[in-house]
C-alpha cells in the first residue's frame, strides 16, 4: 500500500450568524486586509451588507472580479493591494473571486507573475494570511490549496496549488446563501457534487476522503433540491436557513474530500477553455455518464450514490445534456485535448481512450437547452 497524506490546515468557523465573527477574524491579521470579490456581489449589495460586519478602517482596497478572472485583472488587484500596503486578504466570492484572492494573497509576499508558479508547489513564500467567506455552495475554495485562473489561448485552465496556498479561516454563514439566483445554486450544488464523486473514484481516495465524500454527498442530494426550490423565495425569507447551512458545509466538506484525494475525469475534461458554459454546469452534464464509467471500481456505498443522480436531476430540472449549438465537434476536440496528461485524468482510477471520450461526449450533446422547462 502507498503512503498517503491528509491535510485540512484551514480553520473553518461553521454555524448561523458566524459572520457576526467576521472583524474579529480580520483583527486577528496583519493590516491592513485586501478585500478581493466577486464583482456580482457588490452589484447586489451583498459586498457592502457583508462588510457592514467590519471595521472600515481595516480595509486598506477592495478589488472586484468578474467571473474566471484572467491574469490581467489578477495582476492588477495585486499591483492595487500592494500599493495599498495590505498584509492580509479578505476573500469573498464563489471559486473565481476565492481563486483571485488566493492568487493576490500569493503575489502579496512572492514577486512575480503568478504564471511563474504555475504547477504544484512552487510558491517559494508562505501567502499573505487569509480570511475565506464563501458565497456560494460549490467550489469549497475556502479550504482548497489550489487556484484556477484562465488566459486566452490556452488549452486548459491555470492551476497554482501547493502548502500554505489554502486560506487560514473560512467562515460557512448559510444565511449568505438567501439572495443567490437559482440557476448560480444549481450549478455551484452541482459542481459540490461533482467534487464528492469523483473523490470517490480518484487513486488518491482513501477512507479520510471516502467518509467525507460519501457523507457530503448524502448532505448535497438531501439540501440542493430544497436550497434551487427556495431561490428568490423561502430562501430570501429565512425559511431554508438550516438546509443552506447543511449545503454550504456539504460543499466544504467536499472539498477537503477531493482536495485530498485529488479529482477525476470530469474535471479533467471540464479544464477546457474552449467551452465557455458555467463550470458547474459543464460538470453537471459530464457526471452521470463518467460515473457510469467508473462504477465498477467505487464501493457499494459509492455505487449507490451513483444510483440516486437520475432522480435528483429530474428533481431539480436538470437535462444532463450540452446544447448543440454551444457544444459541438470543436469543442469536443478541446476538451480532450485539454484532458490528455491532466493530472485528474491520470488520478482518475478507471483509464480510457480519447477515442472512448469522444464517444461519451457526442452523447452528451443534445439539441435543447441544458434546463428543463
Amino acid at each position: 500500500m502507498s503512503v498517503r497524506t491528509f491535510s485540512a490546515p484551514t480553520r473553518v468557523v461553521a454555524g448561523l450568524g458566524s459572520l457576526d465573527r467576521l472583524d474579529a477574524e480580520l483583527a486577528s491579521l496583519p493590516g491592513p486586509t485586501a478585500v478581493v470579490a466577486d464583482s456580482g456581489l457588490a452589484d447586489i449589495g451583498l459586498l457592502a451588507e457583508l462588510l457592514g460586519h467590519v471595521d472600515e478602517s481595516r480595509i486598506g482596497t477592495t478589488a472586484l472580479v468578474d467571473p474566471d478572472p484572467d491574469l490581467a485583472a489578477v495582476e492588477a488587484a495585486a499591483d492595487a493591494a500592494r500599493s495599498a500596503g495590505c498584509a492580509s486578504v479578505l476573500a469573498v466570492g464563489g471559486g473565481s473571486g476565492l481563486g483571485a484572492a488566493k492568487a493576490v494573497s500569493i503575489q502579496l509576499t512572492s514577486p512575480g507573475p503568478i504564471t511563474a508558479y504555475e504547477g504544484t508547489g512552487r510558491v517559494p513564500r508562505l501567502p499573505a494570511p487569509t480570511v475565506a467567506v464563501p458565497t456560494t455552495a460549490g467550489s469549497g475554495s475556502e479550504v482548497s490549496n489550489a487556484l484556477v485562473l484562465h488566459e486566452p489561448g490556452r488549452d486548459r485552465e491555470i492551476i497554482v496549488r501547493g502548502p500554505g496556498c489554502e486560506p487560514c479561516t473560512a467562515i460557512l454563514d448559510g444565511t449568505i446563501l438567501r439572495r443567490l439566483p437559482r440557476l448560480p445554486m444549481l450549478y455551484a450544488g452541482l459542481d459540490a457534487l461533482t467534487h464528492a464523486l469523483e473523490s470517490l473514484w480518484a487513486n488518491g481516495s482513501t477512507v479520510f476522503t471516502e467518509s467525507l465524500a460519501i457523507r457530503a454527498a448524502h448532505e448535497i442530494l438531501a439540501t440542493l433540491p430544497v436550497a434551487v426550490a427556495g431561490a428568490g423565495s423561502a430562501n430570501a425569507d429565512g425559511d431554508n436557513d438550516a438546509a443552506l447551512q447543511r449545503l454550504l458545509e456539504a460543499s466544504t466538506a467536499a472539498n477537503l474530500a477531493c482536495g485530498n484525494s485529488g479529482l477525476g475525469l470530469v474535471h479533467a475534461l471540464s479544464a477546457s477553455v474552449q467551452v465557455t458554459l458555467p463550470h458547474g454546469l459543464q460538470n453537471g452534464v459530464l457526471l452521470p455518464r463518467v460515473a457510469e464509467l467508473n462504477r465498477s471500481a467505487v464501493s457499494p456505498d459509492a455505487a449507490d450514490l451513483i444510483d440516486r443522480l437520475p432522480a435528483l436531476y429530474e428533481v431539480l430540472g436538470f437535462h444532463p445534456q450540452f446544447d448543440s449549438a454551444t457544444v459541438g465537434e470543436r469543442q469536443i476536440a478541446s476538451m480532450i485535448a485539454a484532458s490528455t496528461g491532466h493530472p485528474f485524468r491520470i488520478n482518475n482510477r478507471k483509464d480510457f481512450t480519447d477515442d472512448q471520450l469522444h464517444e461519451l461526449l457526442t452523447r452528451s450533446i443534445g439539441s435543447g437547452e441544458e434546463l428543463l422547462p
